[in-house]
């Protein structure tokens, strides 16, 4: 065999071989990320939503040339409009995002950007050492900035839902490579790649009507849009040969499955009723003011005061130490990583379980800020933590909310709603706001006019199906 062969063969070998130990990378991040999501976020378990994701994203998979992983997707029970994918081939899509889309073409749209993310390895990319560490950012405060260690940790989980989780910083030029592949490769299995511009700008409109403001949460933290976006998905898409392929679902019949789909917080995280936090699974309340806001996940409740200055989390957890060497613990991991020795600490008796307050205080462009972190007996095997921070004029706020703790007992749980899709069918000239007033809820008229594109005197022609939200009770007994 000649020199020049041998070379190429080895050659080949070696960038395999580096080939191989990067993609194996990239399966441990799938593992660790994997194990984030399902700890930070929860799923949701819909049998048909998920087998009709899976059959989308796998039609979209088998486009790649070559594809690097053997994919997976997964809905994600949180009601912001989000998609993501970690190294590995894992896809994730939020219930939030599944309300957005009116045809399967859009829907493939987005995953197929998704894909392209983790197929080009765009998050390893662009992040070395742990690729999932990230500051989290809070309103009022930044955690890690002034409060250091392990504050920012107590503080922090329940924060974490959606905006910063596992979301890689990617350049423009990823971005743009996402658009590009992964409309090609929607338009090989079968779809119109310009549908994924119809459904970013609905996005847009999404978040502006949440949020007050243009793009500051949900898909846009990592996924900007921007007209220059459409222009070149719009312009590279007319490059594209769409294949005759017949979509998974019928075209009428597409929106059938999100009937029932919850659009809001899931409340068996917690939720707000009447002045109080309730939650059904650890059986705890707290009274809380108006001026608090708050969400759930399986990491815990986070609330926020209304000015932003203060906020709770609370989390109740398995671990092996007692309250008092947990509080310990947390006590010595502070000296010696921030130096910082507690301002005050206490012994509590919250409704009958005992437990530990360490308190700290730092200052930040002149304002006094305090930390708080209530360590309780929950049971035998679970600690129920409390971490609270606030500017000094909000400390009897906080102290309130604290002294207003109770168990509740299975039974007395108050019953909340919902924000759900409900999808109906258009009689011949009804019009979208006499569907509102006989079917949905005029709470939502905003959110309903974006989901539909069409205005409130738009008349149906007959069959077609429309989405409208509802508040629907939920009893958490």
């Amino acid at each position: 065999m000649k020199f020049k062969q041998l070379l190429l063969i080895n050659l080949s070998l070696i960038v395999f071989g580096l080939n191989a130990q990067n993609l194996r990378k990239d399966s441990a991040y799938a593992v660790q990320g994997y194990e984030m999501v399902e700890q930070q976020m929860g799923f949701y378990h819909d049998s048909e939503l998920e087998s009709y994701v899976n059959k989308l994203g796998q039609r979209l998979v088998s486009q790649l040339d070559p594809a690097l992983f053997e994919y997976e997707f997964y809905l994600v029970d949180s009601p912001e409009p989000n998609a993501f994918a970690i190294p590995g081939g894992k896809v994730f899509i939020t219930r939030g995002l599944l309300a957005l889309p009116k045809t399967e073409d859009e829907l493939a749209g987005v995953i197929g950007h998704e894909i392209i993310h983790s197929n080009n390895r765009h998050g390893v990319k662009a992040q070395t050492g742990n690729v999932f560490g990230k500051i989290i950012a809070i309103p009022g405060v930044i955690i890690g900035g002034i409060f250091r260690g392990p504050i920012g940790s107590a503080i922090a989980s329940p924060f974490l839902i959606g905006n910063e989780l596992l979301q890689a910083d990617y350049s423009r030029g990823n971005e743009k490579e996402a658009d590009k592949l992964g409309t090609e490769i929607a338009a090989k299995a079968g779809y119109d790649p310009m549908e994924l511009a119809y459904i970013l700008k609905r996005l847009s409109l999404e978040s502006q009507i949440l949020t007050g403001e243009a793009e500051q949460k949900s898909y846009f933290a990592s996924h900007p849009y921007t007209p220059k976006r459409v222009e070149a998905i719009t312009k590279h898409s007319q490059t594209y040969k769409q294949a005759d392929t017949p979509p998974i679902a019928d075209k009428n019949e597409f929106l059938k499955p999100f009937d029932d789909l919850m659009i809001g917080f899931n409340p068996k995280y917690g939720y707000i009723e009447k002045g109080k936090l309730y939650n059904p699974e650890y059986k705890y309340s707290f009274k809380l003011g108006e001026e608090w806001q708050g969400m759930g996940s399986p990491a815990g409740y986070g609330i926020v005061h209304s000015k932003q200055e203060a906020m709770i989390t609370l989390m109740v957890e398995k671990d092996s130490l007692s309250y008092s060497d947990y509080s310990s613990e947390f006590e010595q991991l502070m000296l010696e990583q921030t130096k910082m020795r507690p301002s005050d600490k206490s012994s509590v008796d919250w409704d009958g379980k005992k437990g530990k307050m360490l308190e700290y205080t730092a200052e930040q462009n002149g304002t006094k800020l305090h930390f708080q972190l209530y360590t309780i007996q929950y049971d035998s095997e679970h600690l129920f933590k409390v971490a609270t921070l606030c500017s000094t004029p909000y400390v009897e706020d906080i102290e309130g909310v604290i002294k207003s703790a109770k168990w509740v007992k299975k039974g007395q749980f108050p019953s909340t709603k919902v924000p759900t899709l409900k999808i109906v069918e258009a009689n011949k000239g009804v019009t979208l706001q006499e569907l509102i007033d006989a079917k949905g809820d005029e709470e939502f008229v905003k959110f309903v006019l974006m989901l539909n594109e069409n205005s409130l005197s738009h008349q149906y022609k007959g069959g077609e199906l429309v989405k409208l939200v509802v508040n629907k009770s939920y009893n958490q007994n």
